[in-house]
């Protein structure tokens, strides 16, 4: 994926449009065929499943009679069980126009919980995805270990003599345990020149290194200001507003006590030039890195390496750990997107960080420059997302069908025509107008 915008007409606007287009894909795919396989399990029948929609390009009938095809227009998708009148489930055909054997596996002719099922199947796909993909990536990526043995040297380590499965004694004379231990001694020392006894097969050897404080990126969050600017894992961050950057703490210091709106100069260094990028990091609540405390606080959207790149020898993770991970980071997901709803809505809070289609593609192209493990983990906060919004109770997302099942679960039966049409019109507007205004704000954010 990293190579994308290095292909003949790929860069540029398709350097964005085609890695939206994977994602889109990936997330659409999924939540769709959570719908079909469970309604699949509960006897309803798909008529059809499309990627996109529009002219059909491809398609296939299955031993089933499901018609799977990919549209022309590939912005979405849907199953249409047997019933529907159309791809949103919004309404259905009388059983006068289907056949016995038709009736018998149609969508509104299910049981209550099957319809339900069905339904929750969308979202619940979502989720899972981000599950499997975020445990993926622990897996590969594995843990750190807490033994002082170096498992990797980083380029802003590289011209020192400590290198790949040294065992690190000592740091300036005092004995380190851990490999956090090496890390904060080091930390300790501020740059200056320092004595490193490291264990290398059966030798003990000292090691002199200096300048080993520097403040690289490893890693950029795809949905903060950074990203927006086209920070990169790697970038070496050389100053702010003009004053020399040398370590985390002293980016730190430098930013922390910034107002709301205030903007920043970074000076960065990426494969030996340097260059500026100006933009206004954004308030989040997160830890103050002095006092400790919860707070609003200036954050870019990055993280970076403390001492140089020493990095720990990483450690397999078991399949049940993490699953937990996933699930966790899910969760914190979800649980974080609606906190922030309810600041936009009871404390007004900045509503610009919504966005939509075009940010979404912007933002893909910036992830597929970072490489193929920033795209997946993409992949896995929209799909938690999207699984989200699509729970509201807006009548034609799945929440809204999910609410008039509720209401029939209480009445013992379903919803009139007549209110189900009226609250279709109605779901549909605000799903226009919520189109609109994040539209809007995409349009802002790219001036």
């Amino acid at each position: 994926m990293e190579l994308l915008a290095q292909i003949p007409l790929i860069g540029g606007a398709l350097g964005y449009v085609v890695p939206f287009l994977i994602v889109l894909t990936v997330i659409v795919f999924v939540h769709e065929f959570g719908h079909y396989i469970v309604g699949r399990w509960c006897g309803i029948h798909a008529e059809v499943f499309s990627i996109g929609f529009g002219t059909p390009l491809l398609r296939r009938t299955d031993r089933r009679g499901t018609v799977w095809q990919i549209a022309a227009i590939p912005l979405g998708g849907y199953v249409r069980f047997t019933g529907d009148m159309d791809p949103a489930s919004a309404g259905r055909v009388g059983d006068d126009d289907l056949t016995p054997e038709q009736r018998k596996s149609a969508f509104h002719n299910a049981r209550l919980l099957q319809r339900t099922l069905t339904v929750s199947a969308g979202p619940v796909a979502n989720f899972l995805l981000s599950i499997v993909l975020i445990a993926g990536m622990a897996m590969y990526q594995g843990r750190p270990s807490e033994e002082p043995v170096v498992g990797e040297v980083g380029p802003s380590a590289a011209h020192t003599d400590i290198r790949t499965g040294d065992r690190i004694i000592s740091v300036a004379g005092t004995e380190v345990a851990t490999f956090g231990d090496f890390l904060s001694t080091l930390a300790e020392n501020e740059g200056a020149p320092v004595t490193v006894v490291v264990e290398r097969g059966t030798d003990r050897l000292p090691v002199t290194i200096s300048d080993y404080q520097m403040a690289r990126i490893v890693e950029v969050n795809p949905t903060m200001p950074a990203a927006d600017v086209g920070m990169l894992y790697g970038d070496l961050v050389v100053a702010i507003d003009g004053s020399p950057i040398h370590t985390v703490e002293e980016l730190q210091r430098l930013t922390i006590y910034k107002a709301e709106g205030e903007p920043v100069e970074v000076e960065l260094q990426r494969e030996g030039k340097r260059f500026t990028v100006h933009f206004v990091p954004k308030m989040v609540e997160r830890k103050h890195p002095v006092t400790e405390e919860l707070a609003m606080l200036p954050t870019m959207g990055i993280i970076l390496s403390s001492v140089a790149e020493f990095s720990p020898v990483q450690l397999p993770i078991p399949v049940h750990d993490a699953v937990g991970i996933g699930a966790v980071k899910t969760w914190g997901i979800i649980s974080e997107t609606v906190k922030y709803i309810g600041r936009m809505i009871f404390d007004g809070a900045d509503h610009s960080q919504l966005g939509g289609p075009i940010r979404i593609a912007k933002m893909s192209g910036q992830v597929a420059e970072q490489g193929t493990s920033s795209l997946i983990l993409l992949i896995a906060l929209l799909s938690t997302s999207i699984g989200l919004i699509n729970l509201f109770p807006i009548p034609v997302l799945d929440g809204g069908h999910l609410m008039f099942y509720a209401i029939e679960a209480v009445r013992r039966k379903p919803v009139g025509p007549a209110a189900m049409k009226i609250g279709t019109m109605v779901g549909l507007s605000l799903v226009l107008l919520l189109l609109v205004f994040v539209t809007y704000n995409d349009l802002r954010w790219l001036q």
